[in-house]
């Protein structure tokens, strides 16, 4: 046994050309193992960019959701808003009561009216004191 390399598992000599065999076997899993490696990083590279660009889409069209959301609320709204006026506005006169705007409407008048009254009584005072003065 002249050709006998250095034993690769302890107490076992093997012939130089399974030595060697095995060794090329070694080295070439070696090599392909960090070729696997390199290309499950560059992998995961783009997995990463795919799901991070994935990710900011979903945000924008959640954003965009929300948005037509909060504009379909705000004009439902208004829409109820506006019917539920119209019915109170018929069921109060139903019952031959004002609503609210007929109450601003007649305040206001009412209060025309007193300052009218304030000022045509104003201009009797000073009428009467005219006479009083004259005779």
């Amino acid at each position: 046994m002249k050709n006998l390399k250095k034993p690769l598992i302890k107490n076992v000599h093997l012939p130089e050309i399974v030595a060697t065999s095995i060794d090329d076997a070694l080295k070439t899993a070696t090599e392909k193992v960090e070729v696997l490696s390199a290309d499950a990083k560059s992998m995961a590279v783009k997995v990463e960019k795919q799901v991070r660009t994935a990710a900011n889409k979903l945000n924008v069209d959640v954003n965009k959701a929300r948005k037509d959301a909060t504009k379909f609320a705000a004009v439902v709204t208004k829409k109820v808003n506006g019917t539920v006026e119209v019915l109170i506005s018929n069921t109060l006169h139903r019952f031959n009561l004002p609503t609210r705007s007929e109450l601003n409407d007649l305040t206001a008048k009412v209060d025309h009216l007193g300052r009218k009254i304030d000022g045509l009584r104003a201009a009797r005072r000073v009428a009467m004191k005219r006479t009083r003065r004259a005779a």
